[in-house]
């Protein structure tokens, strides 16, 4: 998995790929003892058959103690980052995955409706959880080795 520091290179390789290619843009943090970190994960799908490329980015900021500001602000982040890909992903399948569960008994279920609509505003389809896992699954795999 090639962490990218530029986007460029995953737009190049989306690219190059074929339209029934799928790309999966997800956000996943992590609390340490002073500082919150983020990983944003882009997954290329090759020909939504095939394996598939992961590129992540890891961002440290200062600890944020609030679950809903701490959850906003992945969204915000994977929003972010799938528009700065969208025009190269084209006409392919293209989600935005969030680590967000909607039932109620849920800690995360306090931002859904804010979320879905925030992604929804930027064009772009949102993905909760089970089905996120490029949040879930990728970004939350790259959180537990920081």
């Amino acid at each position: 998995m090639p962490p990218f520091n530029d986007p460029e290179e995953v737009r190049r390789f989306i690219a190059s790929t074929d339209e029934q290619t799928s790309v999966y843009v997800g956000c996943d943090s992590r609390q340490l003892k002073n500082r919150t970190v983020f990983v944003t994960v882009v997954v290329v799908h090759i020909s939504s058959k095939y394996g598939a490329k992961v590129f992540w980015k890891v961002e440290s900021t200062r600890k944020i103690t609030s679950l809903r500001q701490r959850l906003m602000e992945e969204v915000s982040r994977a929003v972010y980052c799938a528009l700065t890909i969208a025009d190269a992903v084209g006409s392919r399948p293209f989600e935005v995955h969030l680590d967000i569960n909607p039932k109620e008994e849920t800690a995360s279920s306090v931002v859904v409706r804010e979320a879905v609509g925030f992604v929804l505003a930027q064009g772009l389809r949102p993905v909760l959880k089970p089905d996120a896992f490029a949040a879930s699954c990728a970004a939350d795999y790259i959180t537990a080795k920081c």
